[in-house]
C-alpha cells in the first residue's frame, strides 16, 4: 500500500475520521486495528503473523521481565535473550544472502567448487524499522528510563504505529506513549498544518521525484548508450530523487500523525545545505542516526574494552592521537552497521556505511589542515561563494557514495564510475528527450523541479513554511492548500513510466 495511492489515500482518511468520532479511550484501539490491517495488507500469511509474533511476543514478555529483574543477573540474561531473538529473526529474513555471498566469495578465493545458492525471504513491510524500535524499547526499560508496557495491545501498536512502517522515523517509547494512548481531539490547526505537510510530500514525489526517476532509471538501466556527461548527470540527479522522495513520504507520515494528533521526531533538517558530510548526517535521517548513536556509538565507546584500548593507545601514541583511536573505531563500527541495517549486500555497506566513514574521518584529521591553509591564503570561510563551494563538495561526496547505493552490485558501481570518464557516442539520447516526455511544458517542468528542491530547502531553513503560511488570513491559507492541490493533479506523473507509489526506503 503505497503512500501516494488511492487506496492509502482512502485508508487513512477512513482512519482519521473513524478516529475522531471514537471515544476518547477507544482512540488507540482505532490506531491498533488500521496498524494491524496495515502491516499484512500486502503480505498476509501464517509465516508473516509468525514474524510479527516473535518480535511482539520477545518485546512484551522480555519487557516485562527485565523490568521486574533489572538489577538482578536475571535481568540481564532476559535482556540478552529478548535482544537476541529479535536480532537474530531481522539477521535470518534480511542478511542471510549476504552471509551466503561472503561464503561464495570464500570460496572462489581458496578455489573451492561450490556455490552456495541465494535464498529470498518473505519478510514484512519496515521488518528494520519495528525491530530497532523494540530494541530500543528493551534497552529504555533496562537502562530505566522507561517502564514495560503491561498492556499487550498497547505495546504491538507502539510496535506498528502505521504511517512509519513504510520509511520511518525511528520513534522512542516514552516520547510517543502519551500520543499514541490518549487519544486526541480534532484540531483544526492542526488539521490544516497536517494536510499542508502531506500535499508538501506528495509535491516532492508526484512532481519532483518521479521526475528524477525517469531520467536516472533510463540512463542506469542503459549505460552503454550514454556518454560519460549523461551519466554524471544521472549519479547527480539520483540524489535528488532520493532526497525527494525520502522526504516526501516523511512529510505525508508527519502529516497524517498531525492531523491525529500525535507528534513524530523530524528526521531532515535541509540537508542538501550542509557544508560537510558530518553535518549532512546530522540533518538527513537524522532519527536513525540518533538511534545507532544511543544504542551503538556511546555504549560502545564507554565500554571497557574501549576504554582499555583508550589507555594503551595514549601511553604509545600520546594523549592527543591515542584518544582519537577508540572514537575512529568506535566510529568505524556504527557507519558499518548502518551500510547493513540499509540492506543486506556489499553496495549498501560501502555506499551508505564505508564511504560516509571515510569522509568524516578524513573531516576530523585534514580540518588542521584547511584552517592552516585559509588563514594562509585568507579565505573568507564566510562568504557565500565559500559556503556555496562546501555545499557542492558535500552534494558531490554525497552523489558520488550513492552509486553504490543505486548500483545492483558493486561491479555495476565501478562500472558506472569507469563510465562517467568515457566519452563514448550515444545513439542519440538526450537529456532533453528525456526530460520532455510530454513536450517542452515537461521539460520546463524538470527544471523548475531541480530549483524547487534547492528553494524548498533555503525556505524550510530560513523557518516553518507551513506556519507562515497558517498565520494568513482564510482565503489566503486555502488557496495556497488549493493550489498546491491543482499543481500535484495537474503536474503529477501518472501513467506508463512513473510510479509514485514506489519508494526507495519501503525496502527497509
Amino acid at each position: 500500500m503505497g503512500l501516494t495511492s488511492i487506496i492509502f489515500a482512502l485508508f487513512s482518511i477512513i482512519v482519521i475520521v473513524i478516529y475522531f468520532i471514537t471515544p476518547k479511550r477507544f482512540k488507540w484501539m482505532v490506531l491498533l486495528i488500521s496498524s494491524i490491517f496495515f502491516l499484512f495488507y500486502d503480505n498476509f500469511s501464517l509465516y508473516t503473523i509468525i514474524q510479527a509474533l516473535v518480535v511482539l511476543l520477545s518485546s512484551y514478555i522480555f519487557g516485562l521481565l527485565i523490568d521486574k529483574y533489572k538489577t538482578t543477573k536475571k535481568g540481564n540474561l532476559f535482556f540478552l535473550l529478548g535482544i537476541g531473538i529479535i536480532l537474530c529473526l531481522l539477521l535470518y529474513l534480511k542478511y542471510t544472502n549476504l552471509f551466503l555471498t561472503t561464503l561464495n566469495h570464500f570460496c572462489n578465493l581458496f578455489n573451492i567448487n561450490y556455490t552456495f545458492n541465494l535464498v529470498y525471504r518473505n519478510s514484512l513491510i519496515g521488518i528494520s524499522y519495528y525491530s530497532l524500535i523494540m530494541i530500543s524499547y528493551l534497552v529504555d526499560i533496562k537502562r530505566g528510563t522507561c517502564k514495560a508496557q503491561k498492556n499487550i495491545f498497547k505495546c504491538m501498536l507502539f510496535m506498528s504505529y502505521f504511517p512509519i512502517l513504510n520509511s520511518g522515523p525511528f520513534i522512542r517509547y516514552n516520547d510517543t506513549k502519551n500520543d499514541l494512548y490518549e487519544g486526541h481531539k480534532f484540531n483544526y490547526y492542526s488539521f490544516c498544518s497536517g494536510l499542508l505537510r502531506i500535499c508538501f510530500g506528495f509535491v516532492k514525489i508526484m512532481v519532483i521525484s518521479q521526475r528524477f526517476a525517469v531520467i536516472v532509471d533510463t540512463i542506469y538501466g542503459n549505460l552503454s548508450s550514454y556518454s560519460g556527461i549523461y551519466i554524471l548527470i544521472a549519479v547527480l540527479l539520483f540524489t535528488l530523487q532520493l532526497y525527494s522522495n525520502f522526504s516526501g513520504s516523511i512529510d505525508i507520515i508527519m502529516g497524517i500523525s498531525e492531523i491525529i494528533g500525535i507528534k513524530l521526531p523530524e528526521n531532515f533538517t535541509s540537508p542538501l545545505l550542509s557544508k560537510t558530510i558530518t553535518e549532512f548526517w546530522r540533518n538527513w535521517h537524522i532519527t536513525l542516526g540518533a538511534w545507532l548513536k544511543d544504542y551503538i556509538f556511546y555504549p560502545l565507546l564507554k565500554s571497557n574494552f574501549m576504554q582499555s584500548l583508550n589507555v594503551r593507545c595514549k601511553k604509545i601514541f600520546g594523549k592527543k592521537i591515542g584518544k582519537k583511536i577508540p572514537l575512529y573505531l568506535s566510529m568505524f563500527i556504527m557507519w558499518i552497521l548502518i551500510g547493513i541495517w540499509h540492506g543486506g549486500a556489499y553496495t549498501f555497506i560501502i555506499g551508505t556505511g564505508l564511504l560516509q566513514f571515510i569522509y568524516i574521518f578524513l573531516e576530523d584529521i585534514l580540518q588542521p589542515v584547511a584552517l592552516k591553509i585559509n588563514n594562509k591564503l585568507k579565505i573568507n570561510t564566510n562568504s557565500f561563494i565559500y559556503r556555496l563551494y562546501q555545499n557542492i563538495r558535500t552534494y558531490l561526496l554525497f552523489s558520488f557514495s550513492m552509486i553504490f547505493f543505486r548500483a545492483s552490485s558493486v561491479s555495476n558501481a565501478i562500472q558506472i564510475i569507469k563510465s562517467i570518464f568515457k566519452n563514448h557516442v550515444t545513439t542519440g539520447n538526450k537529456l532533453f528527450d528525456l526530460a520532455s516526455k510530454g513536450g517542452m511544458l515537461e521539460f520546463l517542468i524538470f527544471i523548475i523541479a531541480i530549483f524547487l528542491v534547492f528553494i524548498i530547502e533555503v525556505l524550510e531553513k530560513k523557518g516553518n513554511v507551513r506556519e507562515k503560511i497558517l498565520k494568513q488570513n482564510i482565503v489566503v491559507r486555502w488557496f495556497i492548500i488549493y493550489a498546491i492541490l491543482f499543481l500535484i493533479i495537474i503536474f503529477g506523473c501518472y501513467g506508463p513510466g512513473y510510479d509514485p507509489a514506489t519508494f526507495i526506503y519501503r525496502q527497509f
